[in-house]
């Protein structure tokens, strides 16, 4: 099985860049995506497993209705969502969501980052 797709969808570049940086380190094929639009426009066009690290906080429409669309797409059992943001509500949204496998708050440990990606990549079967 080829390794999963990784997307950071977060408007702060400097927080996508620096994670992109470390995962690509590591191996992952590693995608960004600043807002919504860019997030879904690029899920559409993937074809493999996908993990996306989705900040809450987005310009014009949030991690949560990007989740709500994420879970509707017929992608939706070749994807799982890391919750990455600095707002205060990250460890308890989207209870139970069959997609989201980790939160995290802002600042992130990045070992505990990576330790939950790789968990997420597990938990995808092959299209």
């Amino acid at each position: 099985m080829p390794l999963p797709q990784l997307l950071v969808v977060d408007d702060e570049e400097f927080f996508s860049t620096f994670l992109r940086e470390r995962f690509e380190e590591r191996g992952y094929s590693v995608a960004t995506a600043g807002d919504a639009h860019a997030a879904l426009a690029f899920v559409s066009d993937s074809t493999g497993p996908l993990v996306v690290l989705l900040d809450l906080m987005l310009p014009v429409v949030s991690g949560i209705q990007v989740l709500r669309e994420l879970s509707s797409s017929p992608r939706a059992p070749y994807i799982r969502a890391v919750l990455v943001s600095a707002h205060h509500t990250v460890l308890a949204a989207a209870a139970s969501h069959p997609l989201v496998v980790g939160r995290m708050q802002k600042p992130v440990d990045l070992g505990e980052l990576i330790t939950l990606v790789a968990g997420a990549m597990a938990d995808i079967t092959e299209p």
